[in-house]
């Protein structure tokens, strides 16, 4: 078994599915045009995944058993997503942010994510799950002030994307800047682990 990740004392973990290039592309233009259009600053296309569960500062000695358990947990159909319709959050007029949800094709993806929080709960005390709904959903764009959004460019929305990968990512962060999200473990959702890759996408 390949060797477990060292975690940072102040990390700040998540679980994320890993989007393929043609998704990511599509939503980066999503994205690109709404800050042209509203404001706010578009989410680099490199940076997007669809996050499964966000962990928060995860204690170092549970690194190596939250990794294991999590190839667990991520075992099982992989999902196939279709893009959706962008959304304002938490209003248009009021935007915090700009994310469009993706469908859930085979409707695998809320039983990954329930498996992966019982994970969670198991290995990390303290850990508090989400209670809200599982929300597919990958962010575009983001504004530092409440932006007016009600106007949303058209999104193909036939084309379905296959899943294939998974990650245990920890996310660096840099005031003024963007986040940078280091990859710790990926897996494959065949329940195989992948090499870790030097990208933080």
């Amino acid at each position: 078994m390949p060797s477990q990740p060292t975690l940072r004392p102040d990390n700040r973990l998540f679980v994320a599915l890993d989007l393929p290039d043609g998704l990511r592309d599509l939503l980066a233009a999503v994205g690109a045009q709404v800050a042209r259009d509203a404001g706010g600053r578009a989410v680099p296309a490199e940076n997007m995944h669809l996050t499964v569960a966000f962990l928060g500062t995860v204690p170092v000695a549970a690194g190596p058993q939250l990794c294991e358990r999590l190839v667990e947990a991520l075992a099982g159909p992989a999902p196939r997503l279709r893009p959706g319709r962008p959304v304002a959050r938490p209003s248009p007029r009021r935007a915090q942010l700009v994310a469009v949800e993706l469908d859930d094709v085979d409707g695998v993806l809320a039983d990954m994510a329930a498996r992966v929080e019982r994970v969670c709960g198991a290995v990390l005390s303290g850990y508090a799950a989400d209670r809200r709904p599982f929300w597919p959903h990958v962010t575009v764009a983001r504004f530092r002030r409440p932006g007016d959004v009600r106007r949303f460019p058209p999104i193909e929305h036939e084309h379905v994307f296959d899943i294939t990968r998974a990650s245990l990512y920890d996310s660096h962060i840099t005031p003024g800047e963007p986040p940078r999200y280091e990859a710790l473990k990926e897996v494959m959702l065949d329940g195989s682990f992948a090499e870790r890759s030097p990208s933080h996408g």
